[in-house]
């Protein structure tokens, strides 16, 4: 097994591009050829809550990422919402719009206990517990049937080790354009931070286990990343830029999973800071400038969130 250490997401990008170079191994897939390294790769993020990706090459869609955590909080299945942020989202879809595997109504509601809620109440009754787990594969359904999805990532293990709330996310299979360093590591990292918030802890380190960890080799970008590894994170974070608290001195977490419901809802009357002041702002004006709407993105709060979105408004400004 291979692990990558790193300060956050930024760093952890330019170290895994070099590893995947010097020994990944070519390999098949259901969707097409893969560059995959030899055993599992341990990625542990010293500052989680560092979460956004800069890297101006990989150019993510962070609002969808923001958008798409979110939708998970609010233990969504149904895609309708989600596909304004990102299209291709439908591609994952069965024909009545839901998504088999999506993890937050896997969180939530696919089992007759709300996860989310039974480890907070375990965590806050035991805190030297070895058991605060969240699954997300459900044999029953994911080793049988034809679905378009179905979970990469299966497990979660939360810990209080140290008065922190550390996390290990276990992934089957992990795409580490797309979904490793990309989507994942904001999904995950946004629930480690509402759990530690809801148990009164601060945020520990986030441990990603990928089982098969992997890059679509045909894929353009890959192999532009593979050709031209990046050199050093571009990483904002070592700027002055600041991480946006999900959740804030006494707001509840309960506040926080009914702003999500709101928020797919359409709604902007929220209860908690950042529901109010990111996630309806980003929300807003990313449809905006969607529908060609003249967008300003200075309004966006001076955090990893608004810094994101001003370079990517920025990058196709020069298109």
């Amino acid at each position: 097994m291979f692990s990558i250490t790193a300060k956050n997401v930024n760093h952890a990008f330019v170290d895994a591009w070099f590893y995947l170079r010097s020994a990944g191994e070519h390999s098949t897939s259901r969707n097409g050829e893969v560059l995959v390294a030899p055993g599992p790769v341990l990625t542990t993020y010293l500052n989680p809550r560092q979460r956004v990706l800069f890297n101006a090459r990989r150019d993510a869609n962070h609002v969808f990422h923001l958008m798409e955590s979110l939708w998970m909080l609010a233990g969504e299945q149904d895609v309708g919402w989600l596909k304004q942020f990102s299209s291709n989202i439908s591609n994952y879809a069965e024909p009545d719009g839901r998504m088999h595997g999506a993890y937050g109504w896997r969180w939530r509601n696919n089992w007759p206990i709300d996860q989310v809620d039974e480890v907070i109440n375990v965590l806050r009754r035991n805190p030297d517990t070895r058991q605060a787990v969240i699954g997300m594969w459900d044999p029953e359904s994911d080793l049988t049937g034809e679905w378009r999805d179905r979970p990469c990532n299966t497990h979660i293990y939360f810990d209080l080790r140290g008065g922190r709330l550390n996390m290990t996310v276990c992934c089957r299979s992990n795409d580490i354009l797309w979904g490793c360093y990309g989507a994942n590591v904001v999904h995950f990292s946004v629930l480690q931070e509402v759990i530690a918030h809801a148990v009164g802890a601060p945020v520990g380190v986030y441990r990603q286990f990928s089982n098969n960890w992997h890059a679509y080799s045909s894929n353009p970008m890959v192999r532009d990343f593979l050709d031209n590894p990046p050199t050093e994170p571009q990483d904002l974070y070592e700027t002055g830029v600041s991480p946006h608290p999900i959740l804030q001195g006494n707001e509840k977490y309960e506040y926080l999973l009914d702003d999500c419901v709101a928020l797919v809802d359409g709604l902007t009357s929220m209860r908690t800071h950042f529901m109010r002041d990111v996630a309806v702002q980003l929300r807003d004006a990313y449809l905006a400038r969607k529908y060609g709407e003249k967008v300003n993105w200075l309004s966006i709060p001076n955090s990893d969130w608004g810094a994101a979105f001003a370079q990517w408004c920025q990058r196709r400004t020069k298109e």
